[in-house]
């Protein structure tokens, strides 16, 4: 089969100037912040269902290989080109907002949806509801960071337990038709008006999960829940000196998650990570060295904290904010040297939330979306760019900033022993091999806890990107020897993907061989 006969069947059914060969467009879907294992061949970019439908049915009769993406905002992830030599099938043009429940607080989106556009359409409404947004770009997709599992702040930061059903585009036989599978109740036809949004499952089985982190099909759209805007907002910040407690700061926070008083997520920092955020690396640091300890300490941006840690929360009344607080307050604050609570109440909406000056985790706690976190990829960049330095005038962009990103993502079980022997596993592995490490911790849940080193780095320095791609290979590797394997990865990681049992490999390629017959969508991608 040929690519070449496939770009001319594609441009039958999309036109000419939705294809996309070469030129500029082409080389910038094929920048990423980090070494990259596929290459995008070309980009076909439907406007409707209708038409990711016959791109699918053109890629099956071809044999050409198509990988979905949203948005391209997947910074370190990938951004958006494939784990193997694919064709881009760019859904960013399919934005529409199909429908929004005020009363329940529900909406669908697809692909090309971003978190500032559902932001803007809540605040037009005034709503009442917020969705929890993430520490990357305001103008990533929201359909793609949930079916992606990724993270948020806040309640429901576990994104994809919060979603109600989905819509998805097979790949056909070649010489057959896509087909449009609903999953949960939106798959019965004699389902009231408003279920389908309402009940997270459907009856029978449940085939959300097959269509997350997986090559089975493309989601062209999925409705999720939305969280109420609290009447009253309590925002914790806390931090220790000694990282010998973070052990034992670790299991009180878990036992607090575990009974329900912290619903919230939690988020947790290092020095270096809360450093890289709020400075640049010093003129002065040495190429290809960790910056030591002892100069990040002489910083002014150094917290004087080894650990940063912050969590919410969310209640109907002051009341009952300060009833949880002082529980808080009990379980840890003989172990930290620093909680500082800081406190909004009121009525609020979308477009007028409860906010704190010079307080601006009030605003992505209640999901306004914002590039703070972002200006960590920044940290090692050799001259600031005029996005990085004023970022209110342009998005900032780490791609084409050139910034050298990639993440780890690791899962670890939410109890203090394990926490604190993957951090120093991480410690020791960056610094050894030049990289600071920046490091987060992030509990969505009450059992599990997230550890997502960064490592950033001048991709304009000579061995740079091998040396980057070599620490993050490492970085994996460690993880494994202990057990604590990743939740999620990124295009360039897919050759980390666990080794799963000989049933679950059978299984897997059994649905790959059902749902795609032809194998054309994202070859590689979460595969075994």
């Amino acid at each position: 089969m040929s690519l070449v006969t496939a770009l001319a069947a594609w441009r039958e059914v999309l036109g000419v100037d939705r294809v996309i060969e070469h030129g500029e467009a082409l080389e910038a879907a094929r920048i990423t912040t980090h070494l990259s294992t596929g290459q995008v061949l070309a980009v076909i970019r439907p406007r409707s269902v209708s038409e990711v439908q016959r791109c699918l049915e053109v890629a099956a009769a071809h044999g050409a290989s198509v990988y979905p993406t949203s948005r391209g905002k997947s910074w370190g992830l990938g951004s958006q080109v494939p784990p193997r030599d694919a064709t881009l099938l760019d859904l960013q043009d399919l934005q529409r907002i199909t429908s929004y429940d005020e009363r329940l607080g529900s909406v669908e989106v697809e692909p090309g949806v971003s978190f500032q556009q559902l932001y803007d359409f809540l605040k037009a409404k005034r709503s009442r509801f917020f969705l929890n947004v993430t520490g990357s770009s305001p103008h990533g997709s929201v359909l793609g960071n949930a079916i992606e599992r990724g993270d948020g702040a806040g309640p429901y930061a576990d994104r994809f337990s919060h979603i109600a059903h989905l819509e998805v585009a097979l790949a056909p036989r070649a010489g057959e038709p896509s087909t449009l599978v609903q999953t949960g109740f939106a798959g019965f036809p004699a389902s009231a008006p408003g279920l389908s949004a309402a009940h997270r499952w459907g009856v029978g089985p449940v085939l959300d999960g097959l269509f997350s982190q997986s090559n089975l099909g493309v989601v062209t759209r999925l409705c999720l829940w939305l969280r109420p805007l609290p009447r009253s907002l309590h925002v914790l910040r806390f931090g220790i000196k000694d990282p010998a407690r973070l052990g034992p700061l670790t299991d009180a926070l878990a036992e607090l998650k575990l009974e329900g008083t912290l619903q919230s997520s939690i988020g947790v920092w290092n020095d270096y990570r809360v450093v890289s955020a709020n400075a640049r690396w010093p003129a002065e640091g040495a190429p290809g060295e960790a910056l030591s300890r002892a100069a990040l300490e002489a910083m002014p941006e150094w917290p004087g904290l080894s650990f940063c840690g912050s969590t919410a929360i969310y209640t109907a009344s002051p009341e009952e904010g300060h009833a949880r607080r002082l529980h808080v307050e009990r379980c840890i604050g003989r172990l930290v040297d620093q909680l500082r609570w800081v406190e909004a109440s009121g009525e609020a909406f979308a477009g007028r939330e409860l906010l704190v000056p010079n307080e601006p985790a009030f605003k992505f706690l209640q999901g306004i979306p914002h590039e703070h976190s972002l200006r960590s990829a920044y940290w090692r960049m050799p001259a600031v760019t005029a996005a990085a330095s004023s970022p209110g005038d342009a998005p900032l962009d780490l791609g084409r900033d050139g910034c050298g990103v990639i993440w780890a993502c690791a899962s670890v079980p939410f109890i203090g022993r394990d926490v604190a022997r993957a951090t120093r596993a991480a410690e020791v592995l960056l610094t050894g091999r030049g990289f600071e490490p920046l490091l987060a911790w992030v509990a969505q849940s009450e059992r599990c806890i997230y550890l997502i080193p960064l490592i950033v780095y001048d991709r304009t320095g000579a061995g740079n990107d091998e040396r980057a791609f070599a620490c993050h290979d490492a970085l994996y590797q460690a993880f494994g020897q202990l057990g604590y394997l990743p939740y999620r990865l990124g295009a360039q990681s897919m050759h980390h993907l666990p080794e799963p049992t000989p049933e679950r490999r059978e299984l897997a390629q059994r649905l790959k061989q059902a749902l795609d017959p032809e194998g054309v969508i994202a070859p590689g991608r979460y595969e075994w």
